[in-house]
């Protein structure tokens, strides 16, 4: 992991044959260069120029210590054991990993995936198929934990639908904005939608932070699509405008993970905002119930 913070740098093909940006031939790459780059020791006496070594140190410390390392199951006995081995033996603590994520394999349509039997499908394929957004929303509802994931292509295709609808009623809600209910008073109905708008932004950190993405999904997408149909059904339609935008916007943030570019689109073309990806930054910096809550929007119990 370590060797990856610097591996562009050093060479552009993966065997090394052809060198990268930073012009250091293998042999250059003595142990003082190497103590100097991970250890933080002192400048080594080498023909590579200072500032050449500077970049590799701070390419490194920009992205250790790692925060987390994912691999399959069948790996916990050998390479993650001796991954944290290594770690301890090399670096301080302050370098060490901060987690591992480990995962089953992966299924497609219920079965064993198997170049043999004709039932595989790469990620190239997934993406030419059902373009990235729809393939990574699969991705991450098949499955979480160590149990074999299932990546079912019926789910993709859904979720191929499912944006594009969900586009179309943006642009047309955005676009009719000016002729929704307005002002300052909120009905029962309205309450209980903002509730539970707040009530799934918390549920959604809650499982990004333990990196449950199936259950994160369910409640960034599928359980505020829900509550959105309930409310346009109990409202007979007479929807508040500053809640319809606020959901408009909220799930574009939630969902950016699974679905960058939808919700690029969203943010840019119809909400007509900028930097979504500086936005969902700053959104997990400071945690999601915090950015998307406003002081006096909390989860409160609504008296009937």
């Amino acid at each position: 992991m370590a060797y990856y913070t610097i591996a562009h740098l050093l060479h552009s093909t993966i065997d090394g044959s052809k060198l990268g940006p930073a012009n250091v031939p293998a042999n250059e790459m003595t142990d003082e260069v190497w103590d100097y780059i991970f250890l933080g020791k002192e400048l080594p006496k080498t023909s590579i120029a200072k500032e050449t070594l500077q970049q590799l140190r701070d390419s490194f410390e920009y992205w250790y210590p790692l925060d987390i390392r994912v691999s399959g199951k069948d790996l916990i006995n050998n390479h993650l054991t001796f991954f944290l081995y290594n770690h301890a033996a090399i670096f301080d603590e302050a370098n060490w990993p901060r987690g591992i994520r480990t995962n089953g394999h992966l299924m497609l349509n219920g079965e064993k995936m198997s170049k043999s039997t004709g039932n595989s499908m790469t990620l190239r394929e997934g993406v030419d198929k059902f373009g990235a957004d729809a393939t990574r929303i699969a991705l991450a509802d098949a499955g979480d934990g160590m149990d074999d994931a299932n990546f079912e292509e019926n789910n993709a295709d859904s979720a191929v639908l499912r944006l594009h609808t969900e586009r179309e009623w943006c642009e047309l809600q955005v676009a009719n904005a000016g002729n929704l209910r307005s002002g300052p008073e909120y009905t029962f109905l309205d309450k209980v939608f903002e509730n539970e708008i707040n009530s799934l932004i918390e549920q959604t950190t809650a499982h990004y932070d333990a990196t449950n993405y199936k259950a994160a999904l369910k409640s960034a997408l599928f359980d505020f699509q829900h509550a959105k149909s309930w409310y346009k059904e109990a409202t007979v339609e007479d929807v508040h405008q500053d809640l319809i935008l606020r959901f408009i916007e909220t799930q574009a943030l939630l969902i950016a993970p699974f679905a960058p570019h939808w919700s690029e689109y969203i943010w840019r073309e119809v909400l007509k905002k900028v930097y979504l990806t500086c936005g969902v930054k700053l959104m997990y910096r400071m945690g999601l119930c915090k950015m998307l809550h406003s002081p006096h929007l909390r989860v409160q119990r609504i008296k009937l």
